[in-house]
């Protein structure tokens, strides 16, 4: 008996009399999970779409065609005629056979075989696509238990062909002759695989293992990066990337040179449920020890450790820790972990309450410079601050509260301890018919030290107490002026502060450990206190004064102009010249922005002598260009004719450029240079990147001319190539 049923949408197979036969005999272990979760012995419903269904209950045969569409437990199979043996339990597909699988991934064949639960078989001119475009071709796939695909003659690629001939070659593939797919681990292995550019093999090898493009994260070997240069010689770093946990992981990378011993690099980094860890670390043996370099170490042992962690306790309070230590003063930068030339460690406690702030830290450093010494570098233990804060907005203004005591001690110097107290009030006021806005400011400090073997401008030491009351206050007064230019709008802000407090609050038995170097600029020029810390204060009265003008565009972009100065109306003579306030007019302060739209910002900030306008600083920050040609310009000029701190007369320049040439290329260059005395070229690099969906490619080369102890001046080369899935993408 033949019976035929039409059907133009799809439907139950058990409502459709004859069809529900099907139901119960197409799909009866097929797994509704993901996966390779394996067969269940639970029924899951089947829905199929077809055009005409023929069932031949003589033959035990089930014929759909036209537009098939089978759907069981997440998997579709899709064809042009499906055909059900029911006494051999075996489906059939044939014509643009497509099986889409609940992992997101589709296998395409001209002819497919399955068993009756859709979940082995076989497939005829074998294809397979994954969710992020990967593909995998070959002549015949086998499926067996449900998750395990082997196929033969396989050419794998995550690279998209080239439209104007999508018969060629991708960029890269693996061609094999045996390749295994496990559903269940998520590996695909290849057996005598060569790869490929463009259709020319390149690398043979007899085994090779990766995951599918469904894993996000997987244990295993990533993309080297080969290099080369005179410190180090011929090099390679390997990483290996360690998958511990879904909330753990690590990365271990070992770097061989021609001119160095092996040396380990180690990564480890952890999410917590209310804050994270990350631990970083190096370690080698050196085979050309140099006494210069001060090894902690009296050994040929090198390395450093960095470490971060945060962790909230709870809504109000959160710990922290900041680890970084070196074994000697070279081994950063000649081993490329950093450019630093100091190491801070710090451990830190603090709450927030509202409008209130507690801290507490501890702070450790490490120099790094030729003439560091850690028994002169002290040791802060304890830094304790705490801030309260009264409401905004009252009638009568706003208080602050702020105490603050540090702990400074060294193995050879000066102890100090200090307590600090402060107390303020303020009072802003707008005039409203004028937009007039008045800022009135009283603050009462109180400071109090305790020293131990303080050398004073004399020679002589000094043991015992010192303390210091001063109170400060401030008036300060803007009026902004808003006029509308057509799609602009001028904003002009004259800006003017009276600020006054006592004399000769500076003494040499005050020791000055946080106020070394200081600069006027514009950022500290209305400031109450200009100096960046509580060691030293200004003193007496002063009359600050400038103006501010902005150009704000409506449709974006703005430009910015900022001229300061001050007045020393009293007391005050503490300041060097070269800081721009040794005397009573002070240098002029400036700064100014033109960024009229997204590829234009210029920011040069200045200090000018009043008396003959000479640049005194100059810093000139300017980043201009589309994507296709953009640079960057960096350069400083710094006059310190007394050296006042630590900073010496600089001036220098950086360059930087880059260019998209095209979607996936880009060229890039720079350089830095010293412009003082002893000009010259202090490093350069050019180089190009590629990057497209499936690989990322960098090569560059330059020089750097440094010389530190064992750091000498060395010409780089670097080659890093990431393939999709086979290590490391990026850029």
């Amino acid at each position: 008996m033949v019976s035929t049923a039409t059907r133009s949408a799809s439907f139950f197979l058990k409502r459709i009399g004859p069809a529900f036969l099907v139901a119960l005999a197409l799909l009866p272990g097929g797994s509704p999970g993901a996966l390779g979760q394996g067969a269940k012995t639970e029924r899951s419903p089947a829905v199929i779409t077809a055009d005409s269904l023929r069932h031949d209950a003589r033959r035990g045969r089930v014929v759909a065609t036209g537009n098939v569409q089978v759907t069981q437990g997440g998997r579709t199979v899709r064809a042009d005629r499906v055909v059900y043996d029911q006494r051999a339990g075996r489906v059939t597909a044939l014509g643009n056979v497509s099986i889409a699988e609940p992992g997101g991934e589709t296998a395409f064949g001209d002819r497919v075989v399955l068993s009756e639960d859709l979940r082995d078989g076989l497939i005829e001119r074998f294809r397979m696509l994954f969710p992020d475009g990967t593909r995998i071709a070959a002549n015949g796939a086998r499926r067996t238990g449900g998750r395990r695909t082997e196929m033969a003659k396989v050419v794998f690629s995550p690279c998209k062909l080239c439209e104007e001939d999508p018969t060629g070659a991708p960029l890269w593939r693996v061609r094999a002759r045996r390749v295994i797919h496990d559903q269940k681990t998520r590996d695909i292995e290849y057996r005598d695989a060569w790869l490929e550019f463009y259709g020319l093999p390149v690398f043979y090898t007899p085994y090779l293992s990766h995951p599918d493009s469904t894993v996000k994260r997987r244990s295993g070997f990533l993309a080297p990066t080969f290099g080369s240069g005179k410190q180090l010689g011929a090099w390679i770093r390997a990483p290996y990337y360690w998958r511990i946990d879904r909330d753990r992981d690590a990365t271990l990378t070992s770097m061989i040179a021609t001119l160095e011993n092996p040396v380990l690099f180690a990564e480890y980094r952890e999410r917590l449920e209310k804050g994270a860890l990350v631990l970083s670390g190096s370690y080698t043996s050196t085979s050309h020890p140099n006494p210069d370099i001060r090894p902690v170490f009296g050994d040929r042992s090198r390395g450093h450790f960095f470490g971060k962690f945060r962790y909230d306790l709870d809504k109000y309070w959160r710990i922290g820790v900041n680890g970084n230590w070196a074994a000697d003063d070279t081994y950063l930068r000649r081993f490329d972990v950093s450019e630093t030339d100091s190491l801070e460690t710090s451990a830190w406690l603090e709450g927030f309450h509202a409008r209130n702030y507690t801290v507490f830290r501890l702070h450790h450093f490490q120099g790094l410079r030729f003439d560091d010494s850690y028994r002169t570098t002290p040791l802060v233990a304890p830094y304790i601050e705490h801030e309260r804060f009264g409401a905004p907005g009252g009638r009568l203004g706003r208080w602050h509260f702020r105490f603050s005591t540090a702990s400074l001690i060294r193995w050879e110097g000066a102890d100090s301890y200090r307590s600090s107290v402060n107390l303020g009030w303020r009072l802003p006021h707008i005039h409203k018919p004028t937009g007039l806005k008045l800022v009135g400011k009283l603050d009462l400090f109180a400071d109090g030290y305790y020293v131990a073997e303080l050398v004073r401008s004399a020679g002589s030491r000094y043991n015992g107490m010192v303390g210091r009351v001063h109170p400060v206050a401030e008036l300060d007064v803007r009026y902004p002026l808003v006029r509308e230019l057509g799609n602009v709008r001028l904003i002009v802000e004259p800006r003017a502060a009276l600020i006054g407090t006592t004399s000769r609050l500076n003494s040499s038995k005050i020791p000055n450990e946080d106020s070394i170097d200081f600069e006027l600029d514009d950022a500290n020029l209305f400031s109450a206190n200009r100096y960046p810390g509580r060691d030293r204060v200004d003193e007496g009265s002063r009359l600050v004064y400038g103006i501010n003008a902005a150009f704000l565009g409506n449709r974006g972009g703005q430009s910015e102009l900022f001229l300061g100065q001050s007045l020393q109306l009293a007391g005050g003579r503490d300041f060097d010249r070269d800081s721009g306030l040794g005397r009573s007019l002070s240098d002029l302060v400036g700064r100014l922005r033109i960024n009229p739209g997204q590829y234009l910002d210029l920011v040069y900030r200045f200090r000018l002598d009043p008396a003959d306008f000479r640049a005194q600083r100059n810093e000139v920050t300017l980043s201009a260009g589309p994507p296709a040609l953009n640079a960057s310009l960096n350069y400083l000029l710094f006059e310190n004719r007394n050296e006042i701190g630590d900073v010496p007369p600089r001036e220098e320049m950086a360059f930087t450029a880059r260019s998209r040439v095209t979607e996936r290329w880009s060229v890039f260059g720079g350089g830095r240079w010293n412009l003082i005395e002893a000009a010259g070229n202090l490093n350069w690099q050019v180089g190009a990147r590629f990057r497209n969906e499936c690989c990322s490619l960098r090569v560059s080369v330059g020089q750097d001319f440094t010389r530190d102890r064992d750091i000498r001046p060395s010409t780089n080369f670097l080659f890093q190539l990431g393939l999709k899935h086979l290590g490391q993408f990026g850029g």
